[in-house]
């Protein structure tokens, strides 16, 4: 009888125990399984986090992809607008080339001309100023001679006139003998005659002398005309050759400021924008609405983008 308490005391403390047991194993389920929720719930607003930054990180993306996208689209456009604007100026720039090397060289032969004008206008004056030279002489020569003449038709006068006079006081004297007197007569006579033919001669010659004289002044006078038309000429011609020097240097001045426009700053040349000519619209828009890359790092770009601001930027530090 005392075994089978025993027996019963031992199996209800078995039992008891084993109770005490599966309910702490219970409990110790419960807090685990509290726990794996908890973490099951962390673990769920982790994901729902990581999908919104996904998120936010796919937009980021696209919106910096349709930018770089526009962005070389406008590099592109800016870059055949510039393509554009050099051929046109290379085109511009050879035909005014062409226009100012014919200029040039039609101001070069007419320089040349003219100056073989004025050579030859230069000679003939020369020649004209010697001609002059042996009128003016010969005009002396025709003055002395005119003077010898003059004096020697006063010496004939007087000696005429001293002939007729002791002719006049010889016919009064007819007391004197017959002989005499006529032999005396016809010596005057033949005497008188000799003079009569010299003063006629030193008339004739006298004459000849003063024609000779005024078509020396008349020949003097044209040629004078003609040193005067020539010199005006050659007046006129060296105006002109001053006038294509300055057109000449006013040309080859306009032809450098068109080509390189004079600057401070110390580069060579300067051309203008393309892309005011080619799109200025776009251009305002960008100086108005400039892309703002304040709220990212470039080290966070996913690798396609990232590469692309690199890119971008050694372009960037190579155009500057």
């Amino acid at each position: 009888m005392a075994c089978c308490v025993q027996g019963t005391t031992r199996m209800s403390a078995a039992e008891s125990s084993s109770e005490h047991g599966e309910h702490d194993q219970s409990s110790s389920r419960k807090n685990l399984t509290s726990s794996l929720e908890q973490k099951i719930r962390c673990l769920e607003k982790q994901r729902k986090e990581l999908l919104e930054v996904n998120q936010q990180w796919d937009q980021q993306f696209r919106s910096m992809k349709e930018l770089y996208e526009r962005k070389v689209a406008e590099l592109k456009m800016k870059l055949d607008a510039a393509e554009r604007f050099l051929s046109s100026q290379e085109k511009e720039r050879l035909q005014s080339q062409r226009e100012s090397d014919r200029l040039h060289d039609q101001t070069r032969q007419r320089l040349q001309l003219e100056e073989k004008e004025k050579e030859s206008l230069s000679e003939e004056l020369h020649e004209l100023k010697k001609e002059n030279k042996l009128l003016k002489e010969k005009n002396t020569l025709a003055s002395k001679k005119k003077e010898q003449y003059e004096c020697e038709i006063k010496r004939l006068n007087k000696a005429l006139q001293d002939a007729l006079k002791i002719e006049c006081s010889s016919f009064l004297e007819d007391c004197l003998g017959k002989s005499e007197l006529e032999c005396r007569h016809k010596e005057m006579r033949t005497e008188m005659e000799v003079l009569k033919q010299q003063v006629q001669i030193y008339e004739e010659d006298f004459k000849k002398e003063r024609s000779d004289r005024e078509r020396l002044n008349q020949e003097k006078e044209t040629l004078q005309q003609i040193i005067q038309t020539s010199q005006s000429e050659l007046n006129r011609l060296n105006s002109q050759i001053k006038a294509c020097q300055m057109e000449k240097e006013k040309l080859e001045k306009q032809l450098k400021q068109m080509y390189f426009p004079i600057c401070n700053c110390g580069l060579n040349f300067h051309l203008r924008d393309p892309c005011t000519l080619a799109d200025p619209g776009t251009a305002q828009d960008l100086h108005k609405h400039p892309p703002d890359y304040q709220w990212y790092a470039p080290d966070q770009f996913p690798p396609d983008v990232q590469h692309k601001a690199n890119g971008f930027s050694s372009e960037k530090k190579v155009n500057q």
